[in-house]
């Protein structure tokens, strides 16, 4: 039966179902794109709506048909309870009684998931802030996100209202995020734009890739900043907010995140200060849901990022 309730986010992955997966149970599926989560959580995750078929909930025994749409509504495995607090260090930029933007490490994951269980942002948030328990759920007051080893600006709201109101702002693409990135090779035009979508890779099924199937519509702005001998400075700005967008659209036009272990070589080699991909979440410019005032928000290059660029015009 359909869950009127359920909210669906506007970066919630998809997956249509091909030849190949059909006759699978449902939750044989799920537990493969998830890696390392067992059945019975996975069967739980299905019985609490947080996979939807076709805009359906369904029981864990469904057997996948060619076609099906299935979207991940809530793509974290629920605990025995709510995410629990834990006093982690919070580097925040700007706050007031609605909301908070933090300046997120690299290294820091977002939310709970696998692997994740206490030491996320969202724990650190519930430590600094501890009327946002009574936030049903694993992501109480998380607006976006950012991949772990991404660092940068990212929204949390201090009520659901507000969290809601925000939310709504990025679905209307209302929310200007802008990234600054150090690319493979030297990009030839000054700026551009990269329109292409994204989908679940049918090959890797925990990545992300351009492609026509099953995927949403995606779109990347970029300028540059600075050309160095072998890579590339760009400040981007984000139109849809995809998965990996970024990552992905970079890879598709050959000029993939310097540093990136998924999309990119990872090779690290001349930059011996960097251990992660080269990616900042640079600037946040959106309204005010309660005071209607326009907030534009800056993150300096973390130190790390500095010294590679420092490295780079010094040759």
């Amino acid at each position: 039966m359909f869950k009127p309730d359920v909210t669906i986010r506007d970066d919630a992955p998809t997956y249509t179902i091909g030849e190949g997966e059909a006759g699978q149970r449902i939750d044989r599926y799920i537990a493969s794109l998830l890696g390392n989560v067992s059945r019975t959580s996975v069967q739980q995750l299905i019985v609490d709506g947080g996979v939807l078929v076709n805009g359906h909930t369904s029981k864990p025994g469904y057997l996948l048909r060619v076609g099906d749409e299935l979207c991940m509504v809530q793509s974290t495995l629920k605990s025995s309870g709510n995410a629990k607090p834990r006093m982690l260090p919070l580097d925040i930029v700007y706050e007031d009684e609605d909301l908070l933007v933090v300046n997120k490490a690299a290294g820091m994951v977002v939310h709970p998931s696998p692997g994740h269980v206490d030491d996320t942002l969202v724990n650190a948030v519930l430590a600094h802030y501890p009327d946002l328990k009574h936030v049903e759920g694993l992501r109480p007051g998380i607006v976006h996100r950012l991949d772990r080893d991404t660092s940068g600006l990212i929204i949390v709201a201090k009520n659901a209202r507000t969290q809601s109101a925000l939310i709504e702002q990025m679905k209307r693409h209302e929310i200007v995020k802008r990234y600054l990135a150090l690319v493979e090779g030297v990009v030839s035009i000054d700026d551009g734009s990269i329109d292409a979508p994204i989908g679940r890779d049918p090959r890797h099924r925990q990545q992300m890739a351009v492609t026509a199937t099953g995927s949403r519509e995606a779109r990347t702005h970029f300028r540059v900043l600075e050309r160095f001998q072998r890579h590339t400075l760009l400040l981007l700005q984000l139109e849809t907010g995809r998965t990996h967008q970024i990552r992905v659209h970079l890879k598709a036009i050959s000029h993939p995140v310097v540093g990136d272990p998924v999309y990119g070589s990872g090779n690290t080699r001349g930059n011996p200060s960097l251990n992660r991909q080269f990616l900042h979440a640079f600037q946040l410019t959106f309204t005010h849901p309660a005071t209607g005032k326009v907030l534009e928000l800056e993150a300096p290059l973390p130190e790390d990022l500095k010294f590679v660029l420092l490295q780079k015009s010094s040759l």
